[in-house]
């Protein structure tokens, strides 16, 4: 797996020398947790942002390849019951677990339009490396291995969104559904995958 993620980021890192346009998104993410328990831990979703950093490259009148590296928080919220004899307020709180990932994507966007404004529809795969596990803060005694098993979760990303071309400037407006396809273990070792929405706007150079 470590292999797996040192090659993606020895490919992405290439990738400039053949850019057409280079980028920076900012976003926010909308995040759950979907198992095949009784119990569907995590399910309610968590508001989270991303940061990456990507290129536009083979670009034509009609598709380009859009890569990206950066930062994404995945995870879920659950609702739990506090109990009498934990020293906290007895009542019905919102227990966040969210996930800290190195992640990488590259998608194939068909585009629709002009030289100034194109409408486009991606599809590619995503690679999320997970770094850090976080709880609520009184929460934050459970053993974080318990929530990271797999080093890389895999998986698609799908995608519509527009790109304007102010001379040297491109910015865009993209939304994303990011599903993992494997598996990684979370509360009491259940195994789970995140749905995950996102909502970025970037601004690009483009190279003449």
């Amino acid at each position: 797996m470590k292999r797996i993620a040192l090659l993606a980021v020895i490919a992405l890192a290439a990738l400039p020398l053949s850019a057409q346009v280079v980028k920076l998104d900012v976003g926010t993410t909308f995040s759950s947790m979907q198992d095949d328990t009784p119990t569907h831990n995590f399910t309610n979703t968590l508001v989270g942002n991303s940061l990456t950093l990507g290129v536009d490259w083979l670009e034509n009148s009609w598709y380009y390849l859009s890569s990206e590296a950066g930062y994404i928080t995945t995870g879920g919220i659950d609702r739990i019951d506090i109990v009498e004899g934990t020293g906290l307020p007895i009542e019905e709180i919102d227990w966040r677990m969210q996930r800290h990932n190195i992640h990488f994507n590259t998608t194939f966007r068909a585009k629709l339009g002009g030289k100034k404004f194109h409408a486009y529809l991606g599809v590619g795969p995503k690679l999320d490396i997970p770094v850090k596990t976080t709880m609520n803060q009184y929460l934050d005694d459970v053993d974080d291995v318990s929530f990271i098993k797999n080093e890389v979760m895999f998986g698609l990303k799908a995608e519509v969104g527009v790109a304007y071309n102010f001379n040297d400037v491109r910015v865009g407006l993209n939304f994303a559904y990011l599903p993992d396809l494997t598996r990684q273990a979370s509360f009491l070792n259940q195994t789970t995958r995140n749905d995950i929405f996102k909502l970025g706007i970037s601004v690009g150079y483009i190279f003449r």
